[in-house]
Protein backbone atom coordinates (compact mmCIF):
# COMPACT_ATOMS: atom_id res chain seq x y z
CA UNK A 1 0.00 0.00 0.00
CA UNK A 2 1.08 3.21 -0.84
CA UNK A 3 2.21 5.70 1.73
CA UNK A 4 1.37 8.97 -0.27
CA UNK A 5 -1.24 10.28 1.75
CA UNK A 6 -4.61 10.85 0.14
CA UNK A 7 -5.27 14.58 -0.45
CA UNK A 8 -8.98 15.80 0.80
CA UNK A 9 -11.70 16.94 -1.13
CA UNK A 10 -11.06 20.64 -0.75
CA UNK A 11 -7.35 20.15 -1.63
CA UNK A 12 -7.53 17.81 -4.94
CA UNK A 13 -6.33 20.08 -7.42
CA UNK A 14 -5.71 18.12 -11.18
CA UNK A 15 -3.79 21.86 -12.30
CA UNK A 16 -0.92 20.88 -9.74
CA UNK A 17 -1.49 17.28 -8.10
CA UNK A 18 0.06 14.56 -9.60
CA UNK A 19 -2.10 11.16 -8.98
CA UNK A 20 -0.26 9.19 -11.46
CA UNK A 21 1.62 7.78 -8.75
CA UNK A 22 -0.99 6.38 -6.41
CA UNK A 23 -2.67 2.56 -6.68
CA UNK A 24 -5.77 2.75 -8.59
CA UNK A 25 -7.91 2.72 -4.93
CA UNK A 26 -5.59 5.91 -4.36
CA UNK A 27 -7.00 7.09 -7.46
CA UNK A 28 -10.26 6.02 -7.29
CA UNK A 29 -10.70 8.05 -3.98
CA UNK A 30 -8.93 10.88 -5.22
CA UNK A 31 -11.50 11.32 -8.21
CA UNK A 32 -14.51 10.77 -5.90
CA UNK A 33 -13.27 13.80 -3.68
CA UNK A 34 -12.58 15.91 -6.62
CA UNK A 35 -16.46 15.05 -7.77
CA UNK A 36 -17.46 16.02 -4.58
CA UNK A 37 -15.36 19.08 -4.60
CA UNK A 38 -17.51 19.82 -7.85
CA UNK A 39 -20.90 19.34 -6.50
CA UNK A 40 -20.83 20.95 -3.41
CA UNK A 41 -18.44 24.08 -4.69
CA UNK A 42 -20.48 27.18 -3.84
CA UNK A 43 -18.21 29.64 -6.80
CA UNK A 44 -16.73 28.89 -10.05
CA UNK A 45 -13.18 29.05 -11.38
CA UNK A 46 -12.30 25.46 -12.40
CA UNK A 47 -11.58 24.53 -16.36
CA UNK A 48 -13.46 21.79 -17.56
CA UNK A 49 -13.25 20.00 -21.29
CA UNK A 50 -16.27 19.51 -23.27
CA UNK A 51 -16.99 15.97 -25.32
CA UNK A 52 -19.17 15.61 -27.87
CA UNK A 53 -20.34 12.77 -30.21
CA UNK A 54 -21.30 12.43 -33.65
CA UNK A 55 -23.02 9.50 -34.84
CA UNK A 56 -24.11 8.76 -38.71
CA UNK A 57 -27.60 10.58 -38.02
CA UNK A 58 -26.68 13.70 -36.06
CA UNK A 59 -27.83 16.39 -37.22
CA UNK A 60 -24.74 18.91 -37.69
CA UNK A 61 -26.17 22.40 -37.21
CA UNK A 62 -28.08 21.11 -34.07
CA UNK A 63 -24.96 19.75 -32.75
CA UNK A 64 -22.64 22.72 -32.93
CA UNK A 65 -25.65 24.56 -31.06
CA UNK A 66 -25.64 22.33 -28.14
CA UNK A 67 -22.22 22.50 -27.85
CA UNK A 68 -22.19 26.73 -27.67
CA UNK A 69 -24.60 25.79 -25.72
CA UNK A 70 -22.74 23.55 -23.49
CA UNK A 71 -19.87 25.98 -23.04
CA UNK A 72 -22.36 28.76 -22.59
CA UNK A 73 -23.93 26.61 -19.22
CA UNK A 74 -20.19 26.05 -18.20
CA UNK A 75 -19.30 30.25 -18.21
CA UNK A 76 -22.86 30.62 -16.35
CA UNK A 77 -21.06 28.25 -13.45
CA UNK A 78 -17.95 30.60 -13.88
CA UNK A 79 -15.63 28.28 -15.05
CA UNK A 80 -13.85 27.98 -18.13
CA UNK A 81 -14.12 25.58 -20.80
CA UNK A 82 -10.49 24.83 -22.14
CA UNK A 83 -11.13 22.29 -24.80
CA UNK A 84 -13.14 20.49 -27.23
CA UNK A 85 -13.43 17.16 -28.42
CA UNK A 86 -16.00 15.57 -31.05
CA UNK A 87 -15.53 12.20 -31.93
CA UNK A 88 -17.57 9.88 -34.43
CA UNK A 89 -18.84 7.08 -33.73
CA UNK A 90 -21.03 4.83 -35.66
CA UNK A 91 -22.53 4.04 -32.51
CA UNK A 92 -22.07 3.95 -28.71
CA UNK A 93 -19.75 1.90 -26.83
CA UNK A 94 -21.61 0.32 -24.12
CA UNK A 95 -19.37 0.99 -21.37
CA UNK A 96 -17.67 4.21 -21.99
CA UNK A 97 -19.94 5.91 -24.38
CA UNK A 98 -16.85 6.88 -26.55
CA UNK A 99 -14.60 4.43 -27.07
CA UNK A 100 -11.95 3.46 -24.63
CA UNK A 101 -8.86 5.06 -27.22
CA UNK A 102 -10.24 7.69 -27.17
CA UNK A 103 -10.54 7.93 -23.50
CA UNK A 104 -7.48 7.62 -22.89
CA UNK A 105 -6.37 10.57 -25.41
CA UNK A 106 -8.98 12.98 -23.33
CA UNK A 107 -7.22 11.85 -20.12
CA UNK A 108 -3.78 13.09 -21.16
CA UNK A 109 -5.49 16.64 -23.19
CA UNK A 110 -6.42 17.15 -19.56
CA UNK A 111 -3.45 16.36 -18.01
CA UNK A 112 -1.31 18.65 -20.47
CA UNK A 113 -4.44 21.64 -19.48
CA UNK A 114 -4.86 21.10 -15.49
CA UNK A 115 -8.33 20.21 -16.62
CA UNK A 116 -10.54 20.08 -13.07
CA UNK A 117 -13.68 18.29 -14.80
CA UNK A 118 -14.92 16.82 -17.87
CA UNK A 119 -18.65 17.90 -19.07
CA UNK A 120 -20.27 15.73 -22.12
CA UNK A 121 -23.12 16.98 -23.92
CA UNK A 122 -25.47 14.19 -23.45
CA UNK A 123 -26.94 12.38 -20.54
CA UNK A 124 -24.89 9.16 -19.45
CA UNK A 125 -25.35 6.25 -17.28
CA UNK A 126 -24.28 5.53 -14.04
CA UNK A 127 -21.85 2.59 -15.57
CA UNK A 128 -20.63 5.09 -18.18
CA UNK A 129 -19.62 7.81 -15.46
CA UNK A 130 -18.08 4.94 -13.25
CA UNK A 131 -16.09 4.01 -16.44
CA UNK A 132 -14.67 7.17 -17.79
CA UNK A 133 -13.43 8.42 -14.65
CA UNK A 134 -11.31 5.69 -13.57
CA UNK A 135 -9.56 5.97 -17.63
CA UNK A 136 -10.31 9.72 -17.67
CA UNK A 137 -9.07 10.44 -13.94
CA UNK A 138 -11.54 13.48 -13.59
CA UNK A 139 -14.96 13.91 -12.50
CA UNK A 140 -16.81 13.44 -15.30
CA UNK A 141 -20.41 15.37 -15.74
CA UNK A 142 -23.25 15.30 -18.41
CA UNK A 143 -25.50 17.68 -19.27
CA UNK A 144 -28.07 17.06 -16.96
CA UNK A 145 -25.52 17.49 -14.36
CA UNK A 146 -24.25 21.19 -15.19
CA UNK A 147 -27.92 22.26 -15.80
CA UNK A 148 -28.75 20.75 -12.20
CA UNK A 149 -25.34 22.51 -11.15
CA UNK A 150 -26.85 25.77 -12.41
CA UNK A 151 -30.13 25.75 -10.76
CA UNK A 152 -29.05 25.14 -7.72
CA UNK A 153 -26.21 28.05 -7.73
CA UNK A 154 -28.79 30.16 -9.06
CA UNK A 155 -31.94 29.21 -6.39
CA UNK A 156 -32.84 31.71 -4.23
CA UNK A 157 -36.56 31.25 -3.11
CA UNK A 158 -37.39 28.41 -0.79
CA UNK A 159 -39.58 27.12 -3.73
CA UNK A 160 -36.93 27.33 -6.30
CA UNK A 161 -34.17 25.60 -3.44
CA UNK A 162 -36.38 22.51 -2.74
CA UNK A 163 -37.56 22.51 -6.68
CA UNK A 164 -33.90 22.12 -7.18
CA UNK A 165 -32.77 19.77 -4.60
CA UNK A 166 -35.28 17.36 -5.27
CA UNK A 167 -34.09 17.18 -9.23
CA UNK A 168 -30.73 16.53 -7.63
CA UNK A 169 -31.05 14.09 -5.53
CA UNK A 170 -33.20 12.08 -8.33
CA UNK A 171 -30.02 12.34 -10.40
CA UNK A 172 -27.85 11.31 -7.87
CA UNK A 173 -29.83 7.84 -6.29
CA UNK A 174 -28.55 5.76 -8.74
CA UNK A 175 -25.48 7.42 -9.61
CA UNK A 176 -24.04 7.37 -6.21
CA UNK A 177 -20.28 5.70 -6.42
CA UNK A 178 -18.60 3.29 -5.02
CA UNK A 179 -16.11 5.44 -2.57
CA UNK A 180 -17.24 3.75 0.22
CA UNK A 181 -16.30 -0.03 -0.94
CA UNK A 182 -12.89 2.02 -2.25
CA UNK A 183 -12.04 3.29 1.28
CA UNK A 184 -13.44 -0.37 2.81
CA UNK A 185 -10.73 -1.94 0.73
CA UNK A 186 -7.98 0.53 1.90
CA UNK A 187 -8.54 -0.49 5.03
CA UNK A 188 -8.10 -4.01 4.52
CA UNK A 189 -10.14 -5.65 1.37
CA UNK A 190 -11.64 -8.67 1.87
CA UNK A 191 -8.61 -10.10 4.01
CA UNK A 192 -9.62 -8.01 6.44
CA UNK A 193 -11.38 -9.04 9.66
CA UNK A 194 -15.09 -10.00 10.19
CA UNK A 195 -15.41 -6.33 11.70
CA UNK A 196 -14.73 -4.76 8.75
CA UNK A 197 -15.97 -6.85 5.60
CA UNK A 198 -18.78 -5.58 3.63
CA UNK A 199 -18.53 -2.32 5.54
CA UNK A 200 -18.36 -0.43 1.84
CA UNK A 201 -21.58 -2.44 1.11
CA UNK A 202 -23.33 -1.28 3.86
CA UNK A 203 -22.62 2.40 4.02
CA UNK A 204 -23.44 2.76 0.28
CA UNK A 205 -26.73 1.66 1.15
CA UNK A 206 -27.22 3.66 4.52
CA UNK A 207 -26.49 6.80 1.99
CA UNK A 208 -28.88 5.58 -0.44
CA UNK A 209 -31.92 5.34 1.92
CA UNK A 210 -30.84 8.54 3.58
CA UNK A 211 -31.49 10.05 0.21
CA UNK A 212 -34.72 8.40 -0.28
CA UNK A 213 -35.99 9.88 2.94
CA UNK A 214 -34.66 13.32 2.19
CA UNK A 215 -36.44 13.51 -1.41
CA UNK A 216 -39.52 12.09 0.60
CA UNK A 217 -39.30 15.06 2.88
CA UNK A 218 -38.57 17.65 0.39
CA UNK A 219 -41.86 16.10 -1.51
CA UNK A 220 -43.77 16.77 1.22
CA UNK A 221 -42.38 20.35 2.23
CA UNK A 222 -42.92 21.15 -1.46
CA UNK A 223 -46.74 19.92 -1.42
CA UNK A 224 -46.77 22.80 1.26
CA UNK A 225 -45.69 25.55 -0.95
CA UNK A 226 -47.93 24.25 -4.29
CA UNK A 227 -50.83 24.70 -2.16
CA UNK A 228 -50.10 27.99 -1.07
CA UNK A 229 -48.91 28.77 -4.90
CA UNK A 230 -52.36 27.71 -5.58
CA UNK A 231 -54.03 29.70 -3.07
CA UNK A 232 -52.10 33.02 -4.36
CA UNK A 233 -53.21 32.20 -7.97
CA UNK A 234 -57.03 31.89 -7.26
CA UNK A 235 -56.78 35.52 -5.43
CA UNK A 236 -55.33 36.76 -8.30
CA UNK A 237 -58.36 35.45 -10.63
CA UNK A 238 -59.76 38.88 -10.34
CA UNK A 239 -56.83 40.22 -12.27
CA UNK A 240 -55.51 39.54 -15.78
CA UNK A 241 -52.34 37.77 -15.77
CA UNK A 242 -49.52 37.64 -18.37
CA UNK A 243 -46.39 35.10 -18.42
CA UNK A 244 -43.15 36.05 -19.85
CA UNK A 245 -41.98 32.75 -21.98
CA UNK A 246 -39.04 32.01 -23.73
CA UNK A 247 -35.44 30.17 -24.35
CA UNK A 248 -32.96 31.33 -21.64
CA UNK A 249 -31.44 34.43 -21.94
CA UNK A 250 -33.92 36.09 -24.04
CA UNK A 251 -33.90 39.32 -22.12
CA UNK A 252 -37.10 37.90 -20.00
CA UNK A 253 -36.30 39.48 -16.89
CA UNK A 254 -35.09 42.67 -18.51
CA UNK A 255 -38.07 42.58 -20.03
CA UNK A 256 -40.30 42.48 -16.98
CA UNK A 257 -37.95 45.21 -14.88
CA UNK A 258 -39.00 47.59 -17.66
CA UNK A 259 -42.40 46.95 -17.99
CA UNK A 260 -43.06 47.28 -14.06
CA UNK A 261 -39.93 49.38 -13.46
CA UNK A 262 -38.50 46.47 -11.08
CA UNK A 263 -34.95 46.02 -10.22
CA UNK A 264 -34.82 42.17 -10.67
CA UNK A 265 -31.24 40.62 -11.40
CA UNK A 266 -31.23 40.51 -15.32
CA UNK A 267 -27.16 39.36 -16.14
CA UNK A 268 -26.18 38.18 -19.23
CA UNK A 269 -26.41 34.46 -18.45
CA UNK A 270 -28.12 30.82 -18.73
CA UNK A 271 -30.82 30.13 -15.88
CA UNK A 272 -29.82 33.75 -14.42
CA UNK A 273 -33.83 33.98 -13.44
CA UNK A 274 -35.24 30.70 -11.71
CA UNK A 275 -37.36 32.10 -9.17
CA UNK A 276 -41.30 33.03 -10.25
CA UNK A 277 -41.52 37.01 -9.74
CA UNK A 278 -45.20 38.88 -10.16
CA UNK A 279 -45.67 42.17 -10.37
CA UNK A 280 -48.11 44.42 -11.44
CA UNK A 281 -47.75 46.35 -14.94
CA UNK A 282 -47.32 50.16 -15.90
CA UNK A 283 -50.99 50.83 -17.12
CA UNK A 284 -52.79 54.18 -15.21
CA UNK A 285 -56.72 51.87 -15.68
CA UNK A 286 -58.36 49.11 -14.20
CA UNK A 287 -58.56 46.10 -14.15
CA UNK A 288 -55.04 45.69 -12.66
CA UNK A 289 -52.61 43.72 -15.43
CA UNK A 290 -50.46 41.25 -13.55
CA UNK A 291 -46.96 39.90 -15.07
CA UNK A 292 -44.80 37.06 -14.05
CA UNK A 293 -41.39 35.84 -14.92
CA UNK A 294 -40.96 32.24 -15.12
CA UNK A 295 -37.73 30.02 -15.58
CA UNK A 296 -36.33 29.90 -19.49
CA UNK A 297 -36.52 26.78 -21.58
CA UNK A 298 -33.57 25.32 -23.25
CA UNK A 299 -32.54 22.18 -25.43
CA UNK A 300 -32.58 19.09 -23.74
CA UNK A 301 -33.81 20.43 -20.44
CA UNK A 302 -33.80 17.30 -17.74
CA UNK A 303 -37.09 15.88 -17.30
CA UNK A 304 -36.52 15.46 -13.28
CA UNK A 305 -36.41 19.48 -13.41
CA UNK A 306 -39.45 19.98 -15.78
CA UNK A 307 -41.36 18.01 -12.93
CA UNK A 308 -40.02 19.43 -9.76
CA UNK A 309 -40.77 22.96 -11.44
CA UNK A 310 -44.55 21.80 -12.38
CA UNK A 311 -46.27 24.53 -9.86
CA UNK A 312 -43.60 27.37 -11.27
CA UNK A 313 -45.04 26.23 -15.26
CA UNK A 314 -48.50 25.80 -13.97
CA UNK A 315 -48.54 29.75 -13.99
CA UNK A 316 -48.27 29.22 -18.24
CA UNK A 317 -51.06 26.81 -18.25
CA UNK A 318 -52.57 29.39 -15.56
CA UNK A 319 -52.24 32.29 -17.88
CA UNK A 320 -54.84 34.56 -20.04
CA UNK A 321 -52.04 35.46 -22.15
CA UNK A 322 -48.08 34.32 -22.73
CA UNK A 323 -45.04 36.81 -23.87
CA UNK A 324 -43.24 34.61 -25.59
CA UNK A 325 -39.72 36.70 -25.83
CA UNK A 326 -37.21 35.47 -27.99
CA UNK A 327 -33.82 36.75 -28.71
CA UNK A 328 -33.88 38.00 -32.28
CA UNK A 329 -30.21 38.65 -32.25
CA UNK A 330 -29.26 34.71 -31.90
CA UNK A 331 -28.70 33.23 -35.74
CA UNK A 332 -30.87 30.40 -34.30
CA UNK A 333 -33.87 31.50 -32.79
CA UNK A 334 -36.33 30.14 -34.87
CA UNK A 335 -34.89 26.95 -33.37
CA UNK A 336 -35.84 28.91 -29.73
CA UNK A 337 -39.13 29.12 -30.98
CA UNK A 338 -40.35 25.70 -31.32
CA UNK A 339 -37.81 24.40 -28.21
CA UNK A 340 -40.25 26.81 -25.78
CA UNK A 341 -43.69 25.73 -28.09
CA UNK A 342 -42.79 22.01 -27.47
CA UNK A 343 -42.35 22.45 -23.36
CA UNK A 344 -45.45 24.13 -23.13
CA UNK A 345 -47.61 21.99 -25.31
CA UNK A 346 -45.95 19.58 -22.47
CA UNK A 347 -47.11 21.61 -19.71
CA UNK A 348 -50.40 22.15 -20.99
CA UNK A 349 -50.04 25.73 -22.18
CA UNK A 350 -49.58 24.74 -26.01
CA UNK A 351 -53.23 26.68 -26.29
CA UNK A 352 -52.64 29.69 -24.18
CA UNK A 353 -52.92 33.01 -26.22
CA UNK A 354 -49.75 34.63 -26.84
CA UNK A 355 -48.16 37.49 -28.13
CA UNK A 356 -44.31 37.12 -30.34
CA UNK A 357 -41.74 39.56 -28.53
CA UNK A 358 -38.98 39.71 -30.72
CA UNK A 359 -36.24 41.23 -28.57
CA UNK A 360 -32.39 42.67 -28.53
CA UNK A 361 -33.39 44.53 -31.71
CA UNK A 362 -30.77 46.49 -30.60
CA UNK A 363 -28.19 43.56 -30.63
CA UNK A 364 -28.28 43.05 -34.70
CA UNK A 365 -26.72 45.30 -37.23
CA UNK A 366 -27.00 45.46 -40.90
CA UNK A 367 -30.62 43.82 -40.72
CA UNK A 368 -32.74 46.71 -41.24
CA UNK A 369 -35.47 45.32 -43.04
CA UNK A 370 -35.68 42.33 -40.13
CA UNK A 371 -38.50 44.00 -38.32
CA UNK A 372 -40.90 43.96 -41.18
CA UNK A 373 -40.14 40.43 -42.24
CA UNK A 374 -40.91 39.03 -38.51
CA UNK A 375 -43.86 41.40 -38.85
CA UNK A 376 -45.48 39.75 -42.12
CA UNK A 377 -43.85 36.36 -40.26
CA UNK A 378 -45.65 36.30 -37.20
CA UNK A 379 -49.11 38.74 -37.00
CA UNK A 380 -49.43 39.04 -33.42
CA UNK A 381 -45.94 40.02 -32.46
CA UNK A 382 -44.14 42.97 -31.38
CA UNK A 383 -40.39 43.81 -32.56
CA UNK A 384 -38.24 45.53 -30.11
CA UNK A 385 -35.93 46.06 -27.72
CA UNK A 386 -36.25 46.18 -23.97
CA UNK A 387 -33.99 49.22 -22.92
CA UNK A 388 -35.70 51.14 -25.14
CA UNK A 389 -38.42 52.64 -23.47
CA UNK A 390 -40.70 53.78 -26.94
CA UNK A 391 -40.33 50.17 -27.57
CA UNK A 392 -41.61 48.75 -24.58
CA UNK A 393 -44.56 51.73 -24.11
CA UNK A 394 -45.47 50.37 -27.58
CA UNK A 395 -45.49 46.55 -25.75
CA UNK A 396 -47.76 47.90 -23.04
CA UNK A 397 -50.42 49.71 -25.52
CA UNK A 398 -50.08 45.95 -27.51
CA UNK A 399 -50.85 43.99 -24.23
CA UNK A 400 -53.60 46.76 -22.83
CA UNK A 401 -55.22 45.86 -26.38
CA UNK A 402 -55.34 42.73 -26.40
CA UNK A 403 -57.52 42.50 -22.48
CA UNK A 404 -59.09 45.63 -23.48
CA UNK A 405 -61.30 42.92 -26.59
CA UNK A 406 -61.76 40.36 -23.71
CA UNK A 407 -63.65 42.42 -21.32
CA UNK A 408 -67.26 41.62 -20.53
CA UNK A 409 -70.00 44.35 -20.33
CA UNK A 410 -72.78 44.31 -17.04
CA UNK A 411 -74.95 46.13 -15.36
CA UNK A 412 -74.47 45.76 -11.81
CA UNK A 413 -75.99 47.40 -7.90
CA UNK A 414 -74.59 47.11 -4.92
CA UNK A 415 -75.88 47.95 -1.40
CA UNK A 416 -73.63 50.87 0.28
CA UNK A 417 -73.39 48.72 3.04
CA UNK A 418 -71.36 46.47 0.89
CA UNK A 419 -67.97 48.86 1.24
CA UNK A 420 -65.75 46.31 0.32
CA UNK A 421 -67.69 45.14 -2.69
CA UNK A 422 -67.63 48.56 -3.99
CA UNK A 423 -63.52 49.02 -3.32
CA UNK A 424 -63.73 46.19 -5.36
CA UNK A 425 -65.34 47.13 -8.63
CA UNK A 426 -62.98 50.16 -8.41
CA UNK A 427 -60.06 48.18 -7.72
CA UNK A 428 -60.79 45.11 -10.41
CA UNK A 429 -63.61 46.70 -13.19
CA UNK A 430 -63.86 49.48 -15.69
CA UNK A 431 -66.09 51.88 -14.20
CA UNK A 432 -68.18 53.50 -17.09
CA UNK A 433 -70.97 55.26 -15.74
CA UNK A 434 -72.60 54.93 -12.09
CA UNK A 435 -75.89 56.22 -10.76
CA UNK A 436 -75.86 56.75 -7.09
CA UNK A 437 -79.23 56.49 -5.34
CA UNK A 438 -80.69 56.00 -1.76
CA UNK A 439 -79.29 52.57 -0.91
CA UNK A 440 -77.71 51.23 -4.04
CA UNK A 441 -75.58 51.95 -6.58
CA UNK A 442 -75.69 51.11 -10.15
CA UNK A 443 -72.78 50.36 -12.05
CA UNK A 444 -72.34 50.23 -15.59
CA UNK A 445 -68.88 48.26 -15.93
CA UNK A 446 -66.53 46.47 -18.06
CA UNK A 447 -64.50 43.53 -16.34
CA UNK A 448 -63.20 40.03 -15.94
CA UNK A 449 -65.56 37.13 -16.74
CA UNK A 450 -63.83 35.82 -13.65
CA UNK A 451 -64.35 38.60 -11.90
CA UNK A 452 -68.12 38.74 -12.47
CA UNK A 453 -68.57 35.27 -11.74
CA UNK A 454 -67.20 35.72 -8.83
CA UNK A 455 -68.90 38.55 -7.28
CA UNK A 456 -72.00 39.48 -9.61
CA UNK A 457 -72.33 35.43 -11.28
CA UNK A 458 -76.00 36.65 -12.03
CA UNK A 459 -74.87 39.19 -14.60
CA UNK A 460 -73.52 35.84 -16.46
CA UNK A 461 -77.31 33.75 -16.04
CA UNK A 462 -78.71 34.28 -19.43
CA UNK A 463 -76.86 32.04 -21.79
CA UNK A 464 -73.39 33.63 -20.57
CA UNK A 465 -73.94 36.56 -23.22
CA UNK A 466 -71.80 39.76 -23.57
CA UNK A 467 -74.03 42.61 -23.33
CA UNK A 468 -74.23 45.04 -26.14
CA UNK A 469 -71.76 43.17 -28.28
CA UNK A 470 -72.90 44.68 -31.80
CA UNK A 471 -73.16 48.52 -30.23
CA UNK A 472 -71.96 50.77 -32.65
CA UNK A 473 -68.55 52.38 -31.57
CA UNK A 474 -67.70 55.70 -31.90
CA UNK A 475 -64.32 55.55 -31.70
CA UNK A 476 -62.07 55.51 -35.16
CA UNK A 477 -59.44 52.89 -36.17
CA UNK A 478 -57.27 55.42 -35.89
CA UNK A 479 -57.09 56.64 -32.56
CA UNK A 480 -54.42 55.00 -30.38
CA UNK A 481 -55.06 51.92 -28.00
CA UNK A 482 -54.23 53.75 -25.36
CA UNK A 483 -57.94 56.31 -26.18
CA UNK A 484 -59.97 52.97 -26.93
CA UNK A 485 -58.31 51.42 -23.72
CA UNK A 486 -59.50 54.65 -21.69
CA UNK A 487 -63.11 55.39 -23.60
CA UNK A 488 -63.91 51.24 -23.20
CA UNK A 489 -64.67 51.34 -26.63
CA UNK A 490 -64.99 47.55 -26.62
CA UNK A 491 -67.28 45.12 -25.26
CA UNK A 492 -65.95 41.69 -26.72
CA UNK A 493 -66.75 38.64 -24.12
CA UNK A 494 -63.69 37.53 -22.33
CA UNK A 495 -62.54 33.95 -23.78
CA UNK A 496 -60.58 32.09 -20.86
CA UNK A 497 -58.73 29.26 -22.21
Amino acid sequence: MSKKLIPDARSVDFQTDDISQLSDVEKGIAVELARRRVETRTEGGLRAYVIGVESPDTDLHEMKESLSELGALIRSLGDDAVGVTVQKRSKITPATYIGSGKAAEIKQRCANLGVDYVAFDTELSPTHVRNLEKIIERPVLDRTEVILQIFRKNAKTKEAQTQVEIARLEYLLPRISNSWIAFERQRGGSGGSARTRGAGEAQLELDRRKMRDKISSLRKELDKIRTEKLTQRKSRRAEFNVVLVGYTNAGKTTLMNALTDSNLSAKNALFETLDSSVRTLNVSHNPKILITDTVGFIRHLPHSLIASFQSTLDETADADLLLHVVDVSHPHFKDHIEITNEVLRGVGAGDVPRIFVFNKLDDLRGEPRLARILARSYPNSVVLSARDPSDVEKLLLHIQDFFVQNMTEAHVQVSYDHARLLGLIYAHARVMSVDWEDDLAHFHIRATKDFLKKHFPETLDSSDKTPSAQEPSEISEEESVSQRWSSGAFSFERSKP
